[in-house]
This record gives structure tokens, sequence and C-alpha cells, in this order.
């Protein structure tokens, strides 16, 4: 098997490594001269703390937001929460990961994010995503270099206990002082070499691409009033006006359709209730030339 880079899964701090790989990239015959621009602008990007800062974000689908805006109390899977009528528990993978990241208290004590700028989250864990108020995380949240599932997958699977804590310790950080380094260090082999200065939009999606995402350990619940607004990407509110549409037109829509389509604006009516940001999210970047 194929080691493991020494470098990304080293023992250096997250700058150090970014430091390291930027001094090997600029000696290499395929250096670009872009490249210290391109990394200066995605730093300048992930430091801002404006609208289109960092967040944590935690997809959900309606069922389970709509129960969320009832009670006002965020579950996470350990607290077995019952969503679309149904209780969950934790699988054996899901205990298996947490301990292998050793969460102080074990993971029912902690709700599982990812890092977006201002996309919408990992769609596959649900179409809503709530970006939790900046102030709510603390610089000493934990982060995860990827989806911690991975944990369980060859090659980072590991039968020896003490090179799996190695592992599960290289991936580690904190929101303070490790966000930027560990963005930047996952987006480095994934630039291209490219002969101009990146844009705000290819960050973002560098950020979080379908489920490629550094992931966010927050401790203790997370409340309604921790929601700085819910994103929805402009492809579900095609297919809603779709379905509508096909409506009007007398072309029935399926019962499925139609439930989908009330669910949705049972979660609108709630959101306007109770005074939670709703936006839909047209375009990444910030939609301005860098300053």
């Amino acid at each position: 098997m194929t080691p493991l880079d020494p470098l990304y899964f080293g023992t250096q701090g997250w700058a150090q490594r970014v430091a390291t790989w930027m001094s090997n990239a600029n000696s290499a015959p395929s250096a670009t001269p872009f490249l210290d621009g391109n990394v200066r602008l995605i730093r300048h990007s992930l430091m801002h703390s404006d609208a289109t800062g960092p967040r944590m974000v935690v997809n959900i689908g309606a069922d389970a937001l709509l129960s969320f805006l009832a009670t006002g109390d965020y579950r996470n899977i350990y607290a077995q929460p019952v969503v679309g009528g149904k209780r969950r528990s934790p699988t054996k993978e899901r205990v298996a990961v947490d301990g292998l990241l050793e969460l102080e208290g074990g993971g029912a004590n902690h709700y599982f994010g990812a890092v977006a700028l201002d996309g919408t989250g990992v769609r596959f864990y649900g179409e809503y995503c709530m970006a939790i108020q900046p102030a709510r995380v603390t610089a000493d949240t934990r982060l995860f270099d990827r989806d911690s599932y991975d944990l369980l997958q060859a090659p980072l699977a590991d039968p020896d206990p003490q090179k799996a804590g190695e592992i599960v310790s290289a991936l580690r950080g904190q929101w303070g002082a490790d966000l930027a380094d560990m963005l930047i260090m996952k987006m480095l082999p994934r630039l291209p070499p490219v002969q101009h200065l990146i844009t705000a939009g290819t960050i973002s999606g560098l950020v979080l691409s379908d489920q490629e995402f550094v992931e966010v350990h927050l401790e203790d619940k997370i409340l309604t009033q921790d929601i700085e607004e819910i994103r929805q990407s402009p492809d579900a509110d095609a297919v809603e006006a779709g379905i509508v549409n096909r409506k009007r037109n007398r072309q029935s829509p399926t019962l499925v359709e139609m439930r989908w389509v009330e669910q949705r604006m049972r979660v609108r009516a709630q959101l306007l209730q109770q005074g939670v940001g709703y936006r839909v999210v047209t375009f990444q970047g910030r939609g301005y030339q860098w300053t």
C-alpha cells in the first residue's frame, strides 16, 4: 500500500504544513508565479468576518427542521429524535467513528457540521442549510480535515490503535487557530496550475464541494437563536416552481410532489413566524472585486 503523504498527515502544525508545501511547490519546475497571490486571496477570503465569511453549516431535512422550529432544540442522533415519524438512533458506524475522534464527553455532547462560505452546505444530509451564528462557534471548537466517516475506510482505517490515533491527531484542528491553514492545505493540491488569480466563487467551491469539506464538531446544543439564516439551493426553488406551474396548468403533480411543496410552504411560514432569516443562494462569491 502506498504510504500516506508524510507532510499532509504529519505532526507539524497546519501553518507549518502550508509553509512547507508552498516552499516545495515554488521550487518545483512546474511552479506558477500566481501561486503566492492565489494563496493570499484564499487567506483574505477566509479571514473575513462579514456575511460571506466562513460559517459552520448544518444541513437538515424538512421534517427535522420543522421539529427543530417547533421545539427550539436541535437534537443530535444520540438524543434519538423522531424524524419523519421514525425514532432515529446512532448507527454502529457513528459510534465507532466518535470513539476514534475521542470527543470530550463523547458524540452525545457534540453537533456535527461543515465549514462553508456562502454556499448551501452538504445537501446529501438535507435540502435546508442552517448557517450558525459566528459568535456561537468559539475559537476552541474542534475541526476535522474531512468527513470523519472516512476513518472507517482504507487507507485511513488502521487496525493498530496507535497508528489510528496518529492519523486522527494529524487531521484535527481548532476553529480559531487552524481554520484558514486547514482549508488552505486542503485546497493546495487541488489548485489548478492557472496563469491568473482565482475568483471568490472558485474559493467558495474549494471550501466545500459536494461531500468534500472540513468537519466541525460543535460542543453543546444548537438552539433556534443560534441560527443566523437558513440557506436554500435555487435548484429546489426551481423544482417547486415547476410543480406549482404544472398544477396551475391542470397537469396533476403526484401526491409525493404536492406533499413536498406543502412541506416547503410550512417551513417558510414557520421561519417567517419565528423571525429566522431565509435566503435562496443564487451565486457563489462576494459579487465584487478583491480589495
